[in-house]
């Protein structure tokens, strides 16, 4: 594996990334009835444009995610409870890497017949086979979300650990890469650091 680059994107970046999105939206004058939002990862970001739009929140699983640079396919793991027949939709995930999760989160909404679908999504990557509708930042960098901070030293460390890296080399990265040092030093410790779970598996 080559090595991965990281962007963090702190809790201001990615508000200001969604109010960006936002007046896109209220812009082009569009208008819609709920949002729905893939779990784990739109659940955030949802949540900020229920606040913005002032609707209603639906979600459902899909799981793609492996780990750290690693993509699966694609699989609903839990379904949409709520019924979008004729409504319009805006659907939204956290960001699309090769776009796989939205061609499937989209051709299952589809089967439910909304009136339309209109996705959304705050960070793309150039290689994306599939962009949303409205999206605001590319990279080719590892995002790291300001609410995934745990799980991403769990994986990173994984990475690195497999190099031969040493404890105190890993906590200079992660600070540099702009998490806090308290909390890098909280969970770089031995007993705090877990295995492979269900969550390294559900985007």
């Amino acid at each position: 594996m080559k090595e991965i680059k990281f962007h963090f994107i702190s809790w201001r970046e990615l508000h200001d990334l969604c109010f960006a999105l936002f007046k896109k939206i209220k812009e082009q004058n569009l208008r819609f009835d709920r949002i729905v939002c893939i779990s784990r990862g739109g659940l955030v970001v949802s949540r900020i444009f229920s606040d913005f739009l002032e609707l209603p929140i639906s979600n459902f699983t899909i799981v793609s995610y492996v780990s750290v640079g690693e993509i699966g396919k694609p699989r609903v793991m839990e379904a949409l409870a709520a019924d979008i027949k004729d409504e319009k939709i805006l659907l939204i995930d956290e960001i699309v890497d090769h776009g796989a999760t939205l061609k499937k989160a989209v051709n299952y909404l589809e089967k439910k017949e909304p009136q339309k679908i209109i996705t959304l999504a705050p960070v793309i990557k150039p290689w994306a086979k599939l962009k949303p509708d409205y999206w605001q930042m590319e990279t080719d960098k590892w995002i790291i979300f300001p609410y995934e901070i745990k799980e991403t030293i769990n994986d990173i460390v994984r990475i690195w650990k497999k190099k031969g890296m040493k404890k105190e080399e890993m906590k200079k990265r992660f600070v540099k890469i702009g998490l806090r040092k308290e909390q890098v030093e909280f969970f770089l410790k031995k007993d705090k650091i877990r295995n492979n779970s269900v969550l390294d598996k559900i985007s």
